[in-house]
């Protein structure tokens, strides 16, 4: 019995043994998996939790970009707020070619759709099946498109085509004050002129959109460019007056035309406090396509181009000897029949002449006589009096590529070389320089630095900076007085500009023709000239200062003939429309002064939407963009919830739908022309 059971227990034992085991790998595994267990979710929660926002960051690193996008620019406007520059958002093309193979699979279906989205851009077909065969998801097919493009483009309905809207600059104006205006690139970053002059005012704050980017890294935008019109930059209000501008280049182009000319330049401005009321170059350029401008040589040659200023200068060189009371007004001179020797050079007169007072010197302007003026003040007087005008240094003018002119020190003025500078040979200076410096006789001996900038305002209204008129006596009133009576008898009989007086308008000024040295033989040469004219008028009451310079002349070369003629057609038109009145005169009939045509005269009295659209409720009528510029256009049509379509430039002459009438959709047509 007792054998019995101990076998029955050793039997029992041994099969206890493996179960035991068997629980024991259980439970120890069952341990390790809820320890591993434990630690991942120790980890998860260290990554999810604690850590959430370190790793996201990292993460979003490597696939998401903030894109910045062109913020709308400030308007640029005249001294009347006319438009000469403005930012409106128009449709640019996009494509995302994942979607478009995927919705359109079969390339013999697909192919004939790109050729008419190809042929509705003005796209070349490869160009734009190579595009849509890309393994990019997002990229631009054409931007910143016509209106009529995106209509097209809207008609297609191609999957994976969209439309989005940027900011793009217009010049209302085409190329009035191109050279001047500059342009702005696509990135909304000026370049030339005025645009980059003042870009951080006028570029603002840059927005940005969210996008991603691929394995690849190549950036792929989200939600398109968004509204970057609250980012938009401040207004640059312009000393500029756009009629006067109008009337400056006009004239301007056909005196360069009928001349036969390389070039030309005109700046005109207020000589009472150095505003530049207009300022134009030939040839010019239209800042909505300035594609080889820089090839055409465009250029504000205004600030840009120094050159000998030939008989202009003598103004200046008298003066300084009057300044000085080395001489007087009216002490004689001997003109030497009109050849006049130093050492080895012979100077000569274009007409001889003999005994001249100091007024007739500068009326038949006499270069003998003029030399031998400034050789009784001296080299150095003469070279400091020039350079308190302006000459030789910049004028500060709010432009960019402002040249300075030049001359040789005065160590080495020979004889011959004081003779030169005297009457404008062997120095240069801009036309800006010249102007600036003709205006100090015109205000009573004032030098004011130009500028073409009165005042920036940011978008809501706020001046942010503004222009003052920033003067230095350069000489005494008694001078500037006497100079504007020996200007005015340029004008008379005998005088270089006899021809050139405006009735009504007694005109002040002096002509200028100076030779240009040949760049092959490095001598003046006897075909290449600039002809020139600065003046201002009325002399008495100087409301306007003119200057005016066609570069080689190939009919005529005198400044009284090539220049001055621009000179009076243009201030005989601005005169009365500055409401100056004419002094007496039998052949002058007074007129009141020229104002500004209003849109209504242009286009027709408007007649109210009231009456025109009877029963419409004044929320739901469209409103009316007549007679406004692109700029409050679009204001306009943001704040009524709009989108528009346009078509040319200039201001508003016809819209569809009509203004007043009903409502009928977001969007409206306007077509634009020029004002002048």
């Amino acid at each position: 019995m007792t054998q019995k059971t101990a076998k029955t227990e050793a039997s029992s034992s041994r099969e206890e043994s493996p179960q035991r085991w068997l629980t024991v790998r259980l439970w120890a595994t069952g341990a390790v998996m809820t320890l591993c267990f434990g630690v991942l979710l120790t980890r998860a929660y260290v990554l999810q939790i604690q850590k959430r926002d370190l790793y996201r960051s990292l993460a979003e690193e490597q696939y998401l970009r903030e894109i910045e996008v062109p913020p709308h620019r400030g308007r640029i406007v005249d001294r009347s707020d006319s438009e000469l520059a403005a930012s409106a958002s128009v449709d640019s093309v996009y494509l995302e070619p994942q979607k478009l193979r995927a919705e359109l699979p079969d390339a013999a279906h697909r192919d004939p759709q790109l050729a008419k989205l190809a042929s509705a851009l003005g796209l070349e077909l490869p160009e734009v099946k190579k595009r849509a065969l890309s393994d990019r998801h997002y990229l631009f097919l054409k931007r910143r498109i016509a209106p009529e493009e995106a209509q097209r483009v809207r008609q297609l309905g191609l999957p994976g085509v969209g439309l989005t809207q940027e900011p793009k600059r217009y010049y209302p104006n085409r190329s009035l004050a191109g050279p001047l205006l500059g342009w702005a690139g696509i990135d909304a970053i000026g370049l030339e002129g005025v645009e980059l002059a003042y870009d951080r005012f006028l570029r603002g704050s840059r927005a940005s959109v969210i996008g991603w980017q691929d394995a690849r890294g190549r950036k792929v935008m989200v939600g398109g460019v968004g509204d970057s019109s609250r980012e938009r930059g401040h207004d640059v209000h312009l000393t500029l007056d756009k009629f006067i501008q109008f009337r400056l280049e006009q004239a301007l182009e056909e005196g360069v035309h009928k001349a036969k000319a390389r070039a030309g330049v005109a700046v005109a401005l207020d000589p009472r406090n150095g505003e530049v009321l207009a300022m134009a170059s030939v040839p010019s350029v239209n800042p909505n396509d300035p594609s080889g401008a820089r090839e055409r040589g465009v250029r504000n040659r205004v600030v840009t181009d120094p050159f000998e200023p030939g008989s202009t200068i003598k103004p200046f060189t008298i003066s300084a000897a009057l300044e000085a009371g080395a001489i007087r007004v009216s002490d004689d001179w001997d003109c030497e029949g009109g050849q006049w020797r130093i050492g080895h050079v012979t100077i000569h007169d274009a007409d001889p002449e003999g005994i001249l007072t100091t007024t007739q010197v500068l009326g038949r302007s006499s270069n003998i006589c003029t030399s031998k003026i400034t050789r009784r003040l001296g080299k150095e007087k003469t070279y400091l009096f020039l350079r308190q005008l302006g000459f030789f240094a910049p004028t500060g003018i709010d432009l960019p590529g402002e040249r300075s002119g030049q001359v040789r020190p005065v160590a080495e003025w020979g004889d011959v070389a004081f003779a030169n500078i005297s009457f404008g040979q062997g120095m240069t200076a801009t036309p800006i320089q010249i102007a600036s410096a003709m205006s100090a006789f015109a205000n009573g001996g004032i030098l004011y630095r130009p500028h073409v900038v009165s005042r920036v305002v940011s978008a809501n209204g706020q001046t942010v900076l503004a222009s003052h008129p920033e003067g230095k006596r350069v000489m005494s009133a008694k001078t500037a007085s006497q100079m504007r009576q020996m200007l005015r008898a340029v004008m008379e009989k005998k005088g270089t500009g006899e021809d050139l007086d405006i009735p009504g308008y007694p005109v002040a000024g002096k002509t200028g023709t100076a030779q240009k040295v040949d760049p092959n033989t490095r001598r003046y040469s006897p075909e290449f000239w600039a002809s020139s004219f600065v003046g201002f008028a009325p002399y008495d009451d100087p409301r306007i200062l003119l200057y005016v310079m066609v570069d080689e002349p190939h009919e005529g070369h005198y400044g009284g003939k090539v220049a001055g003629p621009i000179f009076v057609k243009v201030v005989s038109a601005v005169l009365p429309y500055l409401g100056v009145p004419p002094q007496n005169s039998p052949t002058v009939v007074t007129t009141a002064p020229m104002p500004r045509p209003s849109p209504s005269e242009q286009y027709g009295p408007p007649v109210p939407v009231a009456l025109r659209y009877p029963g419409v409720p004044e929320s739901q009528r469209v409103p009316n963009f007549i007679g406004l510029g692109l700029g409050k256009a679009v204001e306009l049509a943001r704040s009524s919830g709009f989108r528009l379509e346009l078509s040319g430039s200039g201001v508003v002459v016809s819209q569809e739908p009509p203004a007043g009438s009903a409502r009928r959709g977001p969007l409206c047509q306007l077509r634009l022309a020029p004002s002048h």
